[in-house]
């Protein structure tokens, strides 16, 4: 059970450049099967090693770089394509890379990053922004509602996490 966890985990890092490859090639459905699936395999590694007591610290650590890898590499290219305006990609990808250099801050001091639910909502909205973008073809009016909204919430969070933590 636990290769298919790790299966799971690292299938999301490896379809990351195939995502990227059909959003810059235009072909949004493809990139948002390939999303959704990953969306999917997101929240069921996470509720199967729960409900299996398979949590592990090799899971807690790869699970959401895995997440990062997936959401930066996916909104690189939607910017590319100048779907993401730059204040938004800096917002949202700044806040995961900097959270990432916390966590291994925090690893170094023996003392694991405590997340909270803000951070999982955190995720939610952000795969449902961009199957959103792949997959509806907003408006652009809906479209800057959604990112303005996802970066402002991505930058709370990125906050209360600092409060939370402390140093």
């Amino acid at each position: 059970m636990k290769s298919f966890l790790n299966f799971l985990t690292y299938s999301r890092i490896l379809l990351t450049p195939i995502i990227i490859y059909f959003i810059l090639n235009n072909n949004f459905i493809y990139a948002g099967l390939i999303f959704a699936y990953c969306s999917i395999s997101d929240v069921a590694d996470g509720r199967i090693a729960r409900k299996f007591k398979l949590v592990s610290e090799h899971g807690n650590y790869m699970d959401p770089l895995a997440d990062k890898v997936l959401m930066i590499g996916t909104l690189s290219a939607l910017f590319i394509l100048k779907i993401m305006p730059l204040w938004a990609f800096i917002v949202i990808c700044g806040r995961d890379i900097i959270i990432t250099v916390y966590r291994n801050y925090l690893i170094r001091k023996n003392k694991p990053l405590v997340t909270s639910q803000y951070g999982k909502f955190k995720t939610v909205f952000q795969h449902v922004m961009v199957l959103i973008i792949l997959l509806s073809n907003p408006t652009e009016n809906i479209l800057n509602i959604i990112i303005s909204i996802n970066a402002i919430y991505a930058a709370s969070t990125g906050i209360h996490y600092f409060v939370k933590n402390g140093f």
